[in-house]
């Protein structure tokens, strides 16, 4: 039996093992398939390449990131450990070569892409038959599971790695799974008798932090200026953020640089390069940015957007602080994010993907949200038990007051209790404050508690209600959450145990009246979903994608508001004169005669008008000028990408002030012939963006061209 702490000192440098990792390793030694679920710079690969150095034979190592690849089998080739990666970035002559070293027995290990293994119709699987394999290693295998945050079909593949080669033992690594997806991969890779390993998710070395999105650019210029020397990752939603993001805080004199897949490859790997050299400070970058990258002192990770999931989040603040010194997450919250990334989750004919999705993003909006340690809600959401209080999290480090709340918790409990435990937040809320609402049932207003919260705001109540959910006095069930009591509930009732709360703040985010009073109202969910019926109707006979009709947002207003003719449609966010008069009958007929039915009055008279906005001057930066005055001395948008190194999308933009303030015509931009058709479908589509109009138009129109003109017709 090898000595594994000689081989790691010798073939590593380490003078011990991470927590699990020797066990992990001792069982793949003995041919187990195991299952090994540890945290983002806890030591996974290890466990498969110490493995593959000591046995004879080759180690498969299955992996989706091509960056990770690169770096880890030069890692395995100064340390003098031979190995190679097969993937799409190699030439027919190297790929080859690499094959004719497998004839020969010569490297020990192997990284290459779940499609690669499967290439050919099973070709490559046939060669790999007449190799003398000894390992399969799975890293990411949170993706064979429909559950995990970044499922992709190309992994559900290997669920035939134990039928074509049943005495090659299977190594299942993930940084990210919860309960759930961990069942589901077991069961995906048929293994008959898995041995599952699962480190703790703590990271103590992060401090965790969630601010709110206001102001949040000056926030972090004041971070990064505090901490002038530290490293960190910056992560936003879109690519266009990202370079925007990067561009302005480079002209606030903060090294800085951008990374996302639309950038070319030469440009990204100068800016990773750079970064992972200490040549650059930040960088600023979309979800394509980190997988695989092994930089320890990453001191800082910020989040500009909102994730998409917990376990998206985990990972990504995982990268902050693999050295175990101490380190910042930081996440600047806003419901604004939270809508946009409500409608990524919605996945045509997939509604139970759909759900998953929806799932994962509400824990996501719950941890933001939550007034308990951020460590515990991490921890218990991967099935981990954790103190109540870290002393490391926004909320644990906090000096907000608590306060004696037994009393509205009991009228709370009691509300949830006479509701017969059968309402939403929403509906328990009006009810106790003893809203006229329609929408409050004619026999709950005769209940005893109708109205006895009524000395309570709205917002604090939601806020006390949150609070109860953290601290487990109440629960959220079903499809359409509904507020439940728990065994802790009773106490509460009982008079046996008294609640403690944080008094309540204000919302951490400004929004503006109209969607502020849409997040609070409960819609008609039944009317919801009828005018969605409508919606899916009408979008397949144009052959268009349903939100280039209407955006949920617009159908939630419907149904919140219930209005009974044209005049209030046009109250109503997203009808438009042409919308109106093209659709308006059919929505109108869908809501009148559901209020009919149900006895219901419309609520247009408590929808709150729009206040003005008063209009910012744009400032237009140092960087916007130095593209237009390439732009005037004759360069195309292709040239002044490849000068500047950014990406033709993001010089266009620079250019669109100008198209607005005159110094630009917009037919130095677009071809003549094209403006009028641009102009008329951008009048046809007035409330929605460039993606329709687009559609509508064909391949011969750019968005570059969509966009000059859009902006001419704002001028």
């Amino acid at each position: 039996m090898p000595n594994l702490s000689y081989a790691l000192q010798q073939h590593f440098g380490f003078s011990k093992f991470r927590p699990n990792q020797e066990k992990i390793i001792q069982n793949v030694l003995d041919g187990n398939d195991v299952l090994a679920l540890m945290p983002t710079g806890g030591g996974k690969s290890l466990c498969y390449q110490l493995p593959a150095i000591i046995r004879e034979g080759l180690t498969l190592v299955i992996s989706p990131l091509i960056a990770l690849m690169k770096d880890q089998v030069d890692a395995l080739k100064l340390a003098g450990i031979p190995a190679a990666f097969y993937n799409s970035s190699l030439s027919s002559t190297e790929q080859e070569h690499i094959s004719e070293q497998l004839t020969k027995g010569e490297l020990k290990l192997l990284y290459l892409s779940p499609e690669r293994l499967f290439m050919n119709d099973g070709a490559f699987l046939n060669f790999l038959k007449t190799l003398n394999i000894n390992l399969f290693a799975i890293d990411e295998a949170h993706c064979i599971s429909q559950w995990g945050h970044d499922f992709r079909p190309e992994y559900r593949f290997l669920d035939q790695l134990k039928t074509k080669f049943p005495k090659i033992p299977v190594l299942a690594l993930t940084a990210t799974a919860d309960v759930i997806t961990r069942k589901d991969i077991l069961e995906r890779l048929n293994f008959p008798d898995p041995k599952v390993f699962i480190s703790s998710f703590n990271r103590p070395n992060i401090e965790y932090h969630v601010r709110p999105k206001q102001e949040y650019y000056e926030e972090i210029l004041d971070y990064l200026k505090a901490h002038p020397n530290d490293s960190g990752i910056i992560y936003t939603l879109s690519r266009r953020n990202t370079e925007e993001l990067a561009e302005n805080l480079q002209e606030d004199g903060i090294s800085a640089l951008p990374y996302h897949a639309g950038l070319n490859r030469e440009t990204r790997n100068k800016n990773q390069d750079k970064f992972l050299r200490d040549e650059v400070n930040v960088i600023v970058a979309t979800i394509a940015f980190g997988m695989g990258i092994d930089k320890s002192n990453v001191r800082f990770v910020i989040h500009a957007c909102l994730p998409k999931n917990i376990e998206g989040y985990y990972q990504e603040t995982g990268r902050a602080g693999r050295d175990g010194l101490k380190s910042d997450a930081i996440l600047f919250f806003g419901w604004g994010d939270v809508q946009k990334l409500k409608y990524f989750t919605q996945l045509e004919d997939n509604p139970e993907q759909t759900k998953i999705l929806e799932e994962k993003l509400e824990q996501m909006i719950r941890f933001s949200t939550t007034r308990t340690c951020r460590r515990k809600y991490l921890l218990n959401y991967f099935d981990e038990t954790a103190e109540a209080s870290c002393n490391s999290c926004d909320i644990c480090l906090s000096t907000h007051e608590k306060w004696d709340a037994t009393i509205p918790s009991q009228k709370l409990l009691s509300a949830v209790v006479r509701l017969k435990e059968g309402f939403g937040m929403n509906y328990v809320i009006d009810f106790l404050h003893g809203s006229k609402s329609q929408k409050i049932r004619d026999w709950h207003k005769e209940l005893k508690t109708y109205g006895v919260g009524k000395d309570i705001p709205k917002e604090d109540w939601k806020d006390y209600t949150r609070q109860l959910i953290d601290l487990e006095y109440l629960k959220q069930e079903g499809e359409y959450p509904t507020l439940q009591l728990t065994e802790n509930s009773k106490k509460v009732l009982l008079g046996k145990e008294k609640v403690f709360l944080f008094k309540a703040e204000k919302p951490a985010t400004s929004v503006s009246e109209k969607s502020k009073n849409v997040l609070e109202l409960e819609r008609d969910e039944a009317l919801f979903q009828k005018l969605r019926e409508i919606r899916k109707e009408i979008a397949d006979q144009e052959n268009v994608p349903a939100f280039v009709i209407f955006s949920d947002a617009t159908l939630n207003e419907l149904a919140v508001y219930f209005p009974q003719n044209k005049e209030d449609l046009k109250k109503i966010s997203g009808f438009g004169d042409v919308k109106i008069t093209k659709y308006g009958d059919v929505f109108l007929e869908v809501v009148v005669s559901y209020c009919t039915e149900n006895q219901f009055e419309s609520n247009m008279s408590e929808k709150p008008t729009q206040p003005k906005r008063k209009k910012r001057k744009q400032k237009i930066s140092s960087s916007k000028k130095e593209s237009l005055r390439l732009f005037q001395e004759g360069k195309s948008l292709e040239e002044i990408a490849e000068i500047r190194g950014f990406v033709k999308s993001t010089i266009s933009s620079h250019l669109m002030p100008f198209v607005i303030s005159g110094e630009i015509k917009v037919e130095a931009l677009v071809p003549p012939e094209k403006i009028p058709l641009i102009e008329a479908a951008a009048k046809e589509n007035p409330d929605i963006g460039l993606k329709p109009i687009k559609e509508a138009l064909g391949d011969n129109f750019s968005y570059d061209e969509i966009r000059a003109v859009v902006n001419h017709l704002r001028k």
